[in-house]
């Protein structure tokens, strides 16, 4: 028989918070193998350090004496042990983070796809931009679509695949509960059955109407929760400052409780107000978009003119229609009156026209309105994606930036309460940060 000799045991992943231990490894072609952990927890829990006990059958022609000792590895494994002449391993991992990512580091190309992993959900973003300084074609002034200002983005970031929905923010909300963040006793950072806050600011109000607000905060057993069927639609009722709070803290799952160093936003004192929050972009914490960076993620096309539709005749360029001379080469942009991913035309202002053009994109209009799409919220990423792959751009819910207008916060993208003039890509406008409403919500941006 031949001793074995491929050291790398495949199929044994590194805990992560939430996620179910394996129970056997990936066979090779000389041994299969069983897993055991301790403990014996049937989902991973965070802050716990788990040992993997793997048990090693070789195949026939194959055989374990002569393995030497600690000749097996495992990847992620802080140590990986074994006795000569045996196929029992031992592998200790790291303690399990309450998030964890995977496809950001090294991503080069625009599209590329990031997933984050939070307890039961997972949470896709797309690079975004992959460029120090890109200049693109962006609207400056409130309820003002336009395609003559440039401006200039230099950060490489990636955006949220969509809203934030119920079920991620109630992940969030629950670790944030269980490491002390808020509690039912707190006075600036208090949880009940009706209200969360920090810095005494609320971040959401979950006394606003069962109609909209899915989220709900049990006093006995201490946790949040979604009512059944509302999983995916996207949270709203949510200020500006939860949405920073959320940034945060998801930042602190994903590094490790009490681990800061990565948080984009400062910590807020007990009375919190917007003017004192700064942001360190650079940091590869979570964050809100900037106001640029949004428009920028719903105008982008790509690096091939469009062809064999609307955008074909329509699309903004380097001195192409009303794009400015100083936009970057071989970048091509959606018109401002357009929706994000429309392809079939732009705003005119004559509601069948624009009902017809605006349908596959976004959600929109209201009962009253003679364009109506639809009359309350909606799942997320059900109407078409937009070039880069991001959903709802245009319409369900406004979405929070994290740029100022005095003291007031931007809000993009229009709402399932808004007709069709608001869900032009240009169009913005903005309203105080601890504004709670059932028509927003918020995305959120990593830099790269």
């Amino acid at each position: 028989n031949t001793v074995i000799n491929i050291a790398e045991i495949p199929g044994v992943v590194v805990p992560a918070y939430g996620g179910t231990p394996v129970t056997a490894i990936t066979e090779t072609a000389q041994y299969t193998g069983t897993v055991s952990w301790s403990p014996t927890d049937a989902t991973f829990a965070e802050s716990t350090v788990y040992t993997a006990t793997i048990t090693l059958t070789a195949k026939s022609g194959y055989t374990l004496t002569g393995v030497t000792e600690n000749f097996f590895t495992v990847a992620g494994a802080t140590s990986v042990t074994n006795e000569a002449d045996t196929g029992v391993v031992t592998a200790v991992f790291p303690a399990a983070a309450a998030a964890a990512e995977s496809g950001f580091t090294g991503a080069t190309t625009v599209g590329t796809q990031g997933t984050i992993t939070v307890g039961s959900e997972i949470a896709d973003m797309i690079y975004a931009n992959n460029q120090t300084s890109v200049v693109f074609p962006f609207s400056p002034s409130s309820g003002m679509p336009v395609d003559n200002n440039p401006a200039t983005l230099t950060r490489k970031f990636f955006m949220s695949e969509t809203q934030v929905t119920n079920a991620l923010m109630v992940e969030v909300l629950n670790w944030a509960k269980s490491n002390n963040k808020i509690s039912e006793s707190g006075t600036d950072n208090l949880v009940s059955a009706t209200t969360v806050k920090y810095g005494n600011q609320e971040l959401l109000d979950l006394d606003y109407g069962t109609t909209y607000m899915k989220i709900s905060y049990s006093t006995s057993t201490h946790t949040f929760s979604v009512a059944s069927g509302y999983e995916d639609h996207p949270v709203v009722c949510v200020s500006w400052y939860g949405a920073i709070m959320f940034c945060n803290w998801l930042t602190e799952m994903r590094d490790g409780y009490g681990n800061t160093a990565n948080c984009v936003y400062n910590t807020p004192d007990a009375t919190w107000d917007q003017s004192e929050t700064t942001e360190t972009a650079t940091n590869t914490g979570y964050r809100l978009p900037s106001s640029e960076e949004w428009e920028y993620a719903a105008r982008y096309i790509g690096t091939t003119a469009p062809t064999g539709n609307q955008l074909e005749s329509d699309y903004i360029a380097q001195n192409v229609r009303t794009g400015s001379a100083s936009l970057t080469s071989g970048y091509y942009w959606t018109p401002a009156v357009y929706p994000s991913g429309g392809t079939l035309g732009g705003y005119t202002g004559t509601a069948a026209t624009d009902y017809l053009r605006f349908n596959p994109y976004c959600w929109y209009g209201n009962s009253t309105s003679p364009n109506g799409n639809t009359t309350t919220l909606q799942p997320v990423a059900q109407k078409t994606a937009n070039q880069l792959g991001l959903y709802d751009m245009s319409g369900n819910v406004w979405e929070w930036c994290f740029t100022a207008s005095g003291s007031n916060r931007v809000l993009r993208g229009g709402s399932w309460r808004n007709s069709a003039d608001l869900m032009q890509v240009g169009y913005w406008y903005v309203i105080y940060p601890n504004n709670e409403n059932n028509f927003v919500g918020f995305r959120f941006a990593r830099t790269q």
